[in-house]
């Protein structure tokens, strides 16, 4: 056993043959780009091959540093199916040293599970479709629909810990492609021009024939030639057919090959046109973008930045962010992400909806007045000046309790991309503890032990006390986001969405354990409580019947939250005179958020151990851990602690069982 891991480890730090499979679209193919070149420059210069669906053949052909493409075709009858896959496998089987799937279908995952003995794979956030992939999968990843499909395909980038570059490069271009453009540009008496390209892969993506007509209308009183572009597909000759005359505008659609239009995009002034791969080409080529989109989701498919290295993130009739500008209809049901509105590739109303005008005063704007929009749209302006913190509390004698907040963060940072802005914050009365670990730590006092814990009486409330204290300390900024954990928690998925479920008007919880009124476990507060009038300086409190626990092992709040921890705090001491249970902390917290803010549940990230029996057993293993590990380099740590299990196998729970019968 210790063999084969070492021999997966080995594979890992020096792969020689790299398959990528990326069967989806070409957008997908193009957008891949990205991973290759990272993975061919960090691992000096393997062979990389890629297996992709038959009709993205054209585009993957253009991306560099590829040495064989192997194709699946769907168009294949039913009963020529097997035989086609039996085919790739033969071609692929234990070929590779490191296979990468950027899907989560089925047949991607076996693929790479067949090409090589260390394969990643991307799988669906659901436990009853992707277990058996989680299982056989060295390394997986959940497919985020909230991020753009550039950040989505780097993910394994961060499951092999290679630090991440968030630019989309352009393609290569061939010299040969460039002069023969320049020839034919320099023909038509060509110097600088813009280009519309009217057409995308499917019918959904198209604007309208009177509406495309009337734009190019629009843009033929522009001082500057504008060339359409097209391929010598049915959709693209179709439109080549119907666009009218005009002196500014030069039709190539069908006179370009794919590399040819790479030369052309590059020699170009700026794009304007559908959502589709040449809008994509023009983004990674820093181009001036104009997009039109329909029904796409934006936060997966727009434009990407590289100067600003993001993309868009809301949806608005219209938005620009650096050289990107990006147009879409002002209605409810935009972005719907459907494929068109009868969901079969048919005509998307939304289209119909956006305004040649306004479409031509953004372009003629920036044209005639030479403006080089550099716009940011305020979430995305935001979301780049978020800290995320991540915050433990640790206090006492008791060396579990360290060593869990240790082991805690270890299993937290394996998840953390390089680049993200996450500051690790422990608040402790021991910060000797964690000298070696990258942190930031903050003391506690004696004196603020003995304030916060109301002289030793209640030490559930140095949690409230002292996530306030942290928050003050960090002079935290509107936007920024703080995520509590007790120390009895690790993480064997990435917990880096719980961030995202923290916002302005919603809170972060463990667990909603249930109302008060309905759960006999907590009908202590019902029967201290139920129809008391509590002052709190100010404004009263009272038990509703809506009152409810929510566990607290995890907390996220943001600033514009403090005030609820001092209302919180208030009502905290005042229950500890009137309700004998120590969960008072957790019910006054929640109760004072929920005047002002919703609060959601992230239980199915994190892993618990808080029961008498599951500590017993956990901290066990925690020790042993530490004992054998503490002197590693953290990095090492940090991959040994994800081996660990700290769930019980079922011959210790029997065990324990036992042990507690025969106690009584």
């Amino acid at each position: 056993m210790y063999f084969l891991v070492h021999f997966c480890i080995k594979i890992l730090k020096n792969p020689k043959k790299i398959l990528i499979i990326v069967q989806r679209s070409n957008g997908d193919v193009f957008l891949s780009l990205s991973l290759i070149n990272q993975l061919y420059e960090h691992y000096d210069y393997p062979q990389i091959d890629l297996l992709v669906n038959d009709d993205t053949l054209p585009v993957a052909r253009i991306l560099p540093h590829v040495n064989c493409i192997h194709t699946f075709s769907y168009q294949k009858k039913k009963n020529q199916r097997w035989k086609q896959e039996k085919k790739i496998i033969q071609k692929i089987f234990r070929k590779y040293d490191l296979s990468i799937n950027l899907t989560a279908s089925d047949r991607s995952v076996l693929y790479a599970l067949l090409a090589s003995k260390y394969a990643i794979g991307c799988v669906e956030d659901n436990k009853r479709l992707a277990w058996w992939k989680n299982l056989l999968l060295k390394r997986s990843y959940n497919w985020d629909s909230n991020k753009h499909i550039l950040l989505n395909n780097l993910q394994p980038l961060n499951c092999l810990k290679i630090k991440v570059s968030k630019k989309q490069p352009a393609p290569t271009i061939n010299q040969t492609d460039t002069i023969a453009i320049k020839n034919r540009l320099e023909k038509h008496n060509i110097g600088k021009f813009l280009i519309f390209h009217p057409s995308a892969q499917y019918n959904y993506k198209l604007y309208s024939q009177n509406l495309r007509n009337d734009l190019l209308g629009l843009l033929n009183q522009l001082n500057i030639p504008i060339i359409v572009t097209g391929g010598n597909n049915e959709f693209d000759l179709a439109i080549k057919k119907t666009l009218p005359i005009f002196d500014n505008v030069v039709n190539w659609i069908g006179q370009t090959s794919i590399n040819e239009y790479i030369a052309l995009s590059e020699l170009s002034q700026g794009y304007i046109g559908m959502d589709t791969l040449n809008m994509h080409i023009a983004a990674a080529q820093n181009k001036r973008v104009f997009a039109i989109f329909g029904p796409t989701i934006l936060t997966m498919w727009s434009p990407w930045s590289n100067e600003l290295q993001l993309s868009a993130t809301e949806d608005k009739p219209i938005q620009s962010y650096g050289n990107i500008t990006i147009f879409q209809a002002n209605m409810p049901c935009v972005a719907c992400g459907k494929a068109g509105c009868d969901e079969k590739h048919g005509h998307s109303d939304c289209l119909d909806n956006i305004s040649p005008k306004t479409i031509f005063s953004e372009i003629e704007s920036w044209y005639t007045n030479g403006r080089y929009k550099l716009e940011v749209p305020v979430v995305a302006h935001l979301e780049n000046q978020i800290r995320k913190v991540l915050l433990f509390i640790v206090y006492g004698d008791d060396q579990g309790y360290y060593d869990g907040a240790k082991f805690s963060l270890l299993t937290f940072m394996n998840w953390i991309l390089v680049d993200e802005p996450i500051k690790i914050v422990v608040l402790t009365e021991k910060p000797e503890e964690f000298n070696d670990y990258p942190v930031i730590v903050i003391p506690i006092s004696s004196r603020q032990k003995k304030e916060w814990s109301l002289d030793g009486n209640y030490h559930f409330r140095i949690k409230n006390r002292g996530l306030a204290f942290v928050m003050d300390q960090l002079d935290l900024k509107e936007e920024d986001k703080i995520l509590f954990f007790d120390t009895d928690t690790y993480f064997h998925k990435s917990p880096l969405q719980l961030f995202d479920l923290i916002q302005h008007n919603q809170a972060l919880f463990y667990l909603n354990e249930g109302l008060i009124h309905k759960r006999k476990r907590f009908n202590v507060y019902v029967k201290n409580l139920e129809g008391k009038q509590i002052d709190l300086g100010g404004h009263s409190y009272e038990l509703t019947k809506n009152s409810a626990m929510w566990g607290s092992p995890m907390i996220g709040i943001m600033p514009n939250m403090r005030s609820s921890l001092e209302w919180a705090d208030k009502l905290m001491i005042k229950l500890f005179n009137e309700v004998p249970a120590h969960t008072i902390e957790p019910f006054s917290l929640s109760e004072m958020l929920l005047r002002k803010y919703k609060i959601v549940e992230g239980k199915k990230f994190v892993g618990l151990y808080s029961t008498k029996r599951k500590k017993q057993y956990a901290e066990q293993i925690i020790s042993k851990f530490f004992s054998q590990y503490k002197l590693q380099p953290i990095n090492k740590q940090i991959q040994l602690a994800q081996k660990v299990s700290i769930k019980r196998p079922p011959y210790i729970i029997i065990k324990q069982r036992l042990l507690r019968l025969l106690n009584k």
